[in-house]
């Protein structure tokens, strides 16, 4: 790319002829981009091919590369990662175009006969940009280790979790004293003594 290359296009005169365009893009052209990259992502690789399609519309195709760091969202912290997209969009002249053509084509809607090559393929670029800058976010290996808050101490009279001494069924234990255990023990033997008479529903219902 020679230093008086121009960034701007004109990308249906480009479909009319079946024109084509590459170059490499400073980073900082790309605003959005920009401020979620680290500083080693210096410029954008684009190629770009223009023509028609069946309707008549300007069709654009290609790619865009861009090497360097990204800002992980969960740790802060800039990852190498090389961005690749690729690049299929209808350039119309209007709003109402656009939203009849969704979402069968990504378009651009374009009122003047120029653009920027920012403007055009930025959206893309955002797209294929990772949530995360680390391969999976969910392990981050930077990714500060959340604590759990120690659990705060009893007070004075508040039963503790083990204190059974204090719970709800203590009342009931002492309800039973050392001499009603041992009545309970003598009806649960009559209870069960062979020499007693079987219940027979029959009789019962005599």
């Amino acid at each position: 790319m020679g230093a008086g290359h121009s960034f701007l296009l004109e990308p249906r005169a480009l479909a009319r002829r079946g024109g084509s365009w590459a170059g490499r893009v400073p980073v900082h052209r790309f605003t959005r981009v920009a401020n979620l990259v680290g500083p080693d992502a210096t410029v954008v690789d684009v190629r770009l091919s223009f023509g028609l399609d069946d309707a008549g519309r300007c069709r654009v195709r290609g790619s865009a590369r861009l090497s360097g760091g990204v800002a992980c969202q969960r740790c802060g912290r800039t990852v190498p990662h090389t961005l690749e997209v690729d690049i299929d969009l209808v350039v119309i002249a209007h709003e109402a175009d656009a939203r009849a053509l969704t979402p069968r084509y990504d378009t651009c809607v374009l009122e003047e006969p120029r653009v920027a090559i920012d403007a055009l393929i930025e959206d893309d670029l955002l797209l294929g940009l990772p949530g995360y800058g680390c391969l999976r976010g969910d392990t981050c290996p930077h990714a500060p280790v959340a604590v759990d808050p120690e659990p705060a101490p009893s007070e004075p009279g508040q039963a503790g979790p083990d204190d059974r001494s204090n719970g709800p069924f203590a009342v009931l234990a002492t309800l039973a004293s050392p001499g009603d255990q041992g009545d309970q023990g003598d009806k649960a033997a009559s209870a069960t003594d062979p020499a007693g008479p079987p219940r027979n529903p029959e009789h019962l219902s005599g």
